[in-house]
């Protein structure tokens, strides 16, 4: 009986010690202004409570930061150079730092010397994630890395990610905005295209490049914006992995001979209406060549982000006219840009991202 009752006692006396060690370990981190967190890898992390300072190491996460928290952002990793930036000049001006993405390779030593809070490593073509991240840690020593999930390069599989980073930034309303904003949109478009039947489907060529002749097949992360909008990929092509941009012959697009094609390249729409080798091609006969906004970040591809859902829109507006005609494209551009670009749109800047050709044809 004695002995029985020694071990209950000993279990108690541990029970409370283990509650004490706890009560001090988190008393040591209020003290200190640290909290413990679980990134989306499942790593454990101690990170300060009030993050003010972030780097992020690809543009989607950098895209997503600046989105829901512009003033926690501490640097691009690239910025476009326009004659006029469609962004505030609190943000303009941040210094550009790299990254690790497509063929780019950051600099370590840039970035530890900003001395930011946390380090967001999401998507990347840089190895397998778990060790990049692994590997990344080891680099920035101190600063926690924090994993979050790639699927913030798909428009339509991103909401774990928006809401975490929303969690981790102290901006979950702003998250939750980013959410309603992506939902309405999705859901708009899903409603009006499933019901299209197949043979009645616009059949888009992604044009890409300077002469139009790389694309990305259906599937790819770069074309997804054609996959959600229910048109018809007509590229018949190998899907190239990482950076995409399978090369193809004008002989092969004029086999597919596509209704419509969409381009992120002012180059190749600068040319393709003039250019001999296009001139059969079904798109530019009947002038259906569309060159996807792009200032700050192109619409449609190239970054991947959460911004594309913007870029989805004006997918379905371009690719179905008449069934979208009642999507008010101006007025959705101007909230996105309003809410999520932290800028207000002039009536001139509206008409330059909607109409680029515009000027590009002058």
């Amino acid at each position: 009986m004695n002995e029985k009752r020694s071990i209950i006692v000993l279990i108690f006396m541990l029970f409370l010690a283990m509650n004490a060690c706890e009560c001090m370990a988190q008393e040591i981190q209020q003290a200190s202004g640290t909290i413990q967190i679980t990134d989306m890898l499942g790593r454990q992390l101690t990170v300060p409570e009030n993050i003010s300072s972030v780097i992020s190491t690809s543009p989607p996460s950098t895209i997503l930061v600046y989105m829901l928290a512009p003033d926690k952002l501490a640097g691009w990793n690239f910025i476009n150079n326009f004659n006029h930036t469609l962004m505030d000049e609190n943000y303009l001006s941040l210094p550009v730092i790299g990254g690790w993405y497509g063929t780019q390779t950051g600099n370590y030593e840039t970035m530890i010397n900003m001395s930011p809070d946390i380090v967001i490593e999401g998507y990347t073509t840089d190895g397998e994630v778990q060790e990049t991240i692994y590997r990344r840690q080891e680099k920035f020593g101190s600063i926690p890395v924090v994993a979050i999930d790639g699927s913030i390069i798909f428009v339509t599989k991103s909401d774990p990610t928006i809401e975490y980073v929303g969690k981790l930034l102290d901006c979950k309303d702003q998250a939750e905005k980013l959410l309603e904003f992506r939902s309405s949109i999705l859901t708009k478009i899903n409603e009006t295209v499933k019901d299209i039947p197949e043979d009645e489907k616009v059949r888009v060529y992604y044009a890409e490049g300077p002469t139009g002749l790389a694309t990305d097949p259906s599937g790819s992360q770069h074309s997804q914006v054609i996959d959600i909008c229910g048109g018809i990929n007509v590229a018949d092509c190998p899907l190239t992995p990482g950076n995409g941009m399978t090369q193809v012959s004008i002989e092969q697009v004029m086999n597919w001979n596509p209704e419509a094609i969409i381009t992120s390249s002012p180059q190749f729409y600068r040319t393709v209406y003039s250019d001999p080798l296009w001139t059969s091609v079904e798109a530019v006969q009947n002038k259906r060549v569309y060159l996807a906004p792009q200032n700050p970040f192109c619409w449609i591809d190239r970054p991947q982000g959460p911004h594309l859902i913007i870029g989805t829109a004006w997918t379905a507006k371009m690719l179905y006219p008449d069934l979208f005609a009642d999507m008010d494209l101006d007025s959705l551009t101007g909230e996105f840009y309003s809410e999520f670009f932290h800028y207000d749109l002039k009536d001139s800047d509206l008409d330059m991202l909607l109409h680029p050709e515009a000027k590009i044809t002058k």
